[in-house]
């Protein structure tokens, strides 16, 4: 994920976050049904068609019962990838060419008897444009199976007051550029694999919320230091 979430299988409406309006700005970009079916703790799958692209871009919406320095936090730390994301096999850092960017190699494994595909990723947190507010970003540098693939995590706080503390909103957005014959064929499980690791990442973050804070609080000072390097203004 962000890394590719994986590569195969692999509204934006404004609004404040005081008080007077807690509703987060993806949030209130949904509609009602929308609203409801992420409050019932299933996730929101939205495909959108790209032009000269033969896959779809992929966004999945998901409430996860933390908060979003927390989930985010979880996110940034990719080598804890193989154990909760489906089909994550490894995860290596090759390289940080800011303290703000990691470079990572991800080996998956790949169904039909296929070799792993082994691709690397460039990740990048973003500083906090509203606060409270993180976004991760990818962008595959080189794979065996695909062209391309770039997307990005953002989080923001759910609910009112003390209740962002323990809910925030996450939209996964992923883009992926088949490059063989190959990829194209593993298109119907895309859908299925995107919605799975997007699952998989809520129920590690709360799992570590609620039985792994050494771990967590590890993760958060990770991620706070590599945001207060990014120079201002960047």
């Amino acid at each position: 994920m962000r890394r590719l979430i994986l590569f195969l299988f692999l509204f934006l409406a404004s609004t404040s976050l005081s008080c007077a309006a807690s509703e987060s700005s993806m949030w209130s970009g949904l509609t009602s049904q929308q609203q409801e079916l992420l409050s019932s703790g299933k996730p929101l799958v939205i495909e959108e068609c790209v032009a000269g692209n033969p896959w779809p871009r992929y966004t999945v919406y998901m409430l996860v019962k933390a908060s979003s320095a927390q989930s985010a936090a979880v996110f940034w730390d990719c080598e804890l990838d193989p154990k909760y994301v489906p089909n994550c096999l490894s995860v290596h850092l090759v390289g940080t060419p800011q303290p703000w960017i990691r470079e990572a190699e991800y080996t998956l494994k790949m169904p039909m008897m296929l070799p792993n595909e082994v691709y690397v990723s460039r990740n990048e947190i973003h500083a906090e444009e509203i606060p409270g507010v993180y976004e991760v970003s990818w962008n595959v540098l080189r794979a065996s199976y695909i062209k391309g693939s770039k997307g990005n995590l953002r989080i923001e706080p759910f609910g009112n007051g003390s209740d962002q503390e323990h809910r925030s909103l996450l939209r996964y957005t992923n883009l992926v550029m088949p490059g063989s014959s190959i990829a194209g064929l593993l298109q119907s499980m895309a859908r299925s694999e995107v919605i799975q690791s997007v699952k998989a990442l809520c129920t590690q973050i709360e799992q570590e919320r609620a039985s792994d804070s050494q771990l967590l609080d590890r993760q958060l000072h990770e991620m706070t230091r590599m945001i207060k390097s990014i120079p201002k203004g960047k």
